[in-house]
């Protein structure tokens, strides 16, 4: 019946797109982050449903929908780079066959990302892929939430939608990130939303969000859902209006929540605080060390999974000594040296300076013009999604995960939007000189002659 559910939604989905073809995009993006084929496995064994969706939404925008489409910007332009260099880093990979394999997924969520901005020119078509990302998130997040009430959680347990470490719903560092990662977006569009208003029993699913993110997270018992849960309520206090009762209501919730956790969850986190008693985290500070002399070494980088050929001998404060071997990378930032080097390193960080400047400038030319205020606001909470995002990724390896670059897509889209609105570039211009009063009661004479 499960299977049978979510083809009846993904077909509606189809049909839809026939009438309005920016719906196959859409369901492209349903189809990525709630992955069905992991929830229901027999719907992988029986269809291509990633490769046919994307087929309809690239044919239907060729056939049906070419209309405004964006100018290329430099965005665009350098994720059109990252495709290629990761594509180049392969072919001379350590680990060719494993570096294929990944390859494929990972080249198609990073091209994919720069056809978005096709689909989604208008208002209403970039809200609907918010929806489409932010529900689609918290179909994973919610069952870990219940489930973490009612036995607590753990590490490394099925309390999801699909089975451990099956796509990132399965993965509790991930899944983590993702749940706090979204709030901004949520935000956002309780404020803002015209296809979802906050009204009705709309308002308490808004309401409740932040904490159904948080029990799903800490129900992972993963040490990234700390992380991630901390920024998130940095940057919820510091861009509040009211910050004394923000910040009361946060350490009240965080009274809370943690009791609620368990001892189990505490003994755990609390060991985050001390990598050299704890092997998983000094497992980590070995590992990036090597990343660091590699990436030395080999400036072009090692291809995808080059964390295989890692291998050091490490001594334990016990007297005992430790061999690491082949670990993963378990940081964005050292995922994307060690894979593809300095180089990709740089590209990587030129893709995030240019969104962050490019939603800077967009708030600044939005924030004055009433019309264009839900802008300014989604400009502001794509910038929280990543900052949080990144904080959440900086223990994990999740550098070619989707959501990350859906909203490089969302930021695209949105400055797309600004071009066609025609909203001229804030002029920072010195303020003209007062004119002298005898100037001024000349003109006047002049004017009553």
């Amino acid at each position: 019946m499960q299977g049978l559910f979510i083809l009846l939604v993904w077909s509606l989905l189809l049909l839809i797109g026939c009438a309005a073809p920016f719906v196959l995009a859409l369901a492209y993006l349903w189809v990525d982050l709630f992955q069905p084929q992991y929830v229901s496995p027999e719907i992988g064994r029986l269809l291509p449903i990633s490769m046919i969706t994307a087929v309809l939404a690239i044919g239907g925008y060729l056939l049906a929908d070419r209309r405004d489409p964006p100018r290329l910007g430099l965005l665009t332009a350098l994720l059109l780079v990252w495709a290629a260099w990761i594509t180049l880093t392969t072919t001379w990979a350590l680990f060719p066959d494993a570096a294929w394999e990944k390859w494929d997924w990972a080249f198609k969520t990073v091209a994919f990302s720069t056809l978005l901005p096709f689909a989604f020119r208008t208002r209403i078509q970039i809200e609907a892929a918010v929806l489409v990302i932010v529900c689609t998130i918290f179909a994973n997040v919610l069952p870990y939430a219940i489930k973490g009430l009612i036995s607590g959680g753990g590490y490394f347990r099925a309390l999801g939608l699909v089975g451990v470490n099956s796509g990132w719903g399965g993965e509790g560092s991930t899944l983590a990130t993702y749940a706090f990662a979204s709030l901004p977006l949520i935000a956002h569009l309780r404020r803002w939303s015209i296809l979802a208003p906050a009204r009705g029993l709309l308002r308490y699913a808004y309401i409740a969000a932040p904490a159904i993110a948080v029990l799903g997270a800490f129900a992972t018992f993963a040490r990234s859902a700390v992380v991630a849960c901390l920024v998130w309520a940095a940057l919820t206090w510091w861009h509040s209006r009211r910050k004394f009762a923000v910040a009361i209501l946060l350490f009240a919730a965080g009274a809370v929540v943690v009791p609620l956790m368990g001892e189990s969850w505490l003994a755990r986190i609390s060991t985050s605080l001390d990598a050299q008693q704890e092997a998983s985290a000094l497992t980590r500070l070995v590992v990036w060390g090597w990343t660091i002399d590699f990436a030395n070494q080999h400036p072009q980088g090692g291809g995808f999974d080059a964390y295989l050929a890692n291998h050091a001998m490490v001594a334990m404060p016990d007297g005992q000594v430790m061999e690491v071997q082949g670990r993963a990378f378990h940081s964005i930032f050292f995922e994307v040296l060690g894979e593809h080097g300095w180089v990709g390193a740089a590209i990587f960080g030129a893709i995030l300076l240019t969104f962050f400047a490019n939603m800077r400038t967009l708030r600044q030319r939005a924030r004055d013009n009433e019309s264009l205020q839900w802008l300014d606001s989604l400009a502001l909470a794509l910038m929280q999604s990543m900052v949080i995002y990144l904080a959440g990724a900086a223990f994990v390896g999740i550098a070619f995960q989707p959501l990350h670059y859906y909203l490089f897509a969302l930021a695209v889209c949105a400055t797309a939007f600004l071009a066609r609105a025609r909203v001229p570039a804030a002029r920072h211009e010195a303020p003209e000189a007062p004119m002298p009063s005898w100037r001024l009661r000349a003109r006047r004479s002049v004017s009553g002659a």
